[in-house]
């Protein structure tokens, strides 16, 4: 059976209630043994204070506490792991990162003397240190001629980073014109089966791209799309037979048409607001904190109070008759002669 919050609250009740019953049956042993010596342990009148009566109670809700608490903490940490070990995750990151030959020419970073390749590096870092690990599952793909999924929902960051390092993965697609547009419909195939609402797409680009036509709506699992153009946007690289640099105006467009946002990255990094609906909470994990794993905590710490207090009450203050033992007098040895 999956660990969710409604098998741990049955769990945990069905404890309380166990602990509960097994404590009531020793309080009544308890009171029975306690009947048959009362002259013994309370003095003359066979009676402890009045409020004594109310310790019976108090021991079995004190251990009914505990059992309750012990079993929601436990479970919940289980199902901590388990939501870490599970497939699909809350939150998923999907990078879509342009392997181009124009990525290496170097015009990028506030000297201009990085390649595009390495900017778009230092961008990806950027993004994946601000970004918690423990409810996010990364995805990435390389597009050129086609889009290719090279990573698919791990949680491995060096790993996403390493695709980033340089390495020439153009050279195994078919030559052409870097198609940004189809790369982004392709892109779509990928996250289309993931959870509603779970992704954000992050597309690092320099936009040298064929003209766009044809971009269908991305699926209903993206509810973030993020741009980041790498490369100067001012000057241009012959490559290819043709003037290469960054197309602001291709990636502002293509940001607008699929309800994104569009970043200038080559000096600058993604802002953090950006990032918000990655960096939010799982939904329901503030109020399962609040409501049941606070809650277990602080009745773990009443109850143990409870169960080590309660002896040394009734101890000093259970009976006001204290036994007092009676030394016999011996008589004085006679001094006749």
């Amino acid at each position: 059976m999956s660990m969710t919050a409604e098998t741990i609250h049955l769990y945990a009740a069905g404890a309380a209630l166990g602990a509960a019953a097994l404590t009531a049956c020793g309080e009544w042993l308890h009171a029975r043994r306690t009947a048959r010596v009362g002259a013994l342990a309370f003095g003359p009148n066979g009676r402890a204070r009045r409020w004594t009566v109310a310790t019976p109670v108090a021991r079995v809700l004190a251990m009914a506490g505990l059992a309750w608490s012990l079993v929601t903490l436990i479970a919940f940490n289980n199902l901590i792991r388990d939501r870490d070990r599970h497939v699909h995750a809350s939150r998923h990151l999907m990078v879509l990162l342009d392997v181009s030959p124009s990525m290496f020419l170097k015009d990028a970073g506030e000297s201009g003397a990085d390649t595009r390749n390495s900017r778009a590096s230092a961008v990806l870092k950027s993004v994946l240190d601000r970004v918690p690990g423990d409810h996010v599952r990364f995805s990435a793909a390389g597009f050129y001629t086609e889009a290719r999924m090279l990573v698919n929902e791990c949680q491995d960051r060096e790993l996403i980073l390493h695709l980033a390092g340089g390495t020439p993965f153009h050279i195994t697609y078919k030559p052409g014109k870097t198609d940004l547009l189809k790369c982004l419909n392709e892109a779509g195939e990928f996250m289309k089966d993931w959870e509603r609402k779970s992704t954000t797409l992050l597309v690092i680009s320099d936009g040298d791209s064929v003209p766009p036509a044809g971009l269908k709506t991305m699926p209903s699992s993206v509810s973030n799309v993020i741009f980041a153009g790498v490369g100067e946007s001012g000057r241009g690289t012959f490559i290819d037979g043709h003037l290469s640099r960054q197309d602001t105006a291709n990636l502002s467009q293509l940001a607008r048409r699929l309800h994104g946002n569009y970043y200038d990255c080559n000096t600058r990094q993604i802002p953090s607001e950006a990032l918000n609906k990655l960096n939010a909470e799982e939904p329901g994990a503030t109020k399962w904190q609040t409501d049941r794993r606070m809650l277990a905590l602080i009745v773990l710490a009443v109850s143990s109070a409870v169960l080590c207090l309660v002896p040394l009450l009734l101890e000093y203050l259970g009976s006001g008759w204290r036994f007092r033992p009676v030394l016999a007098k011996t008589p004085k040895p006679s001094m006749a002669p």
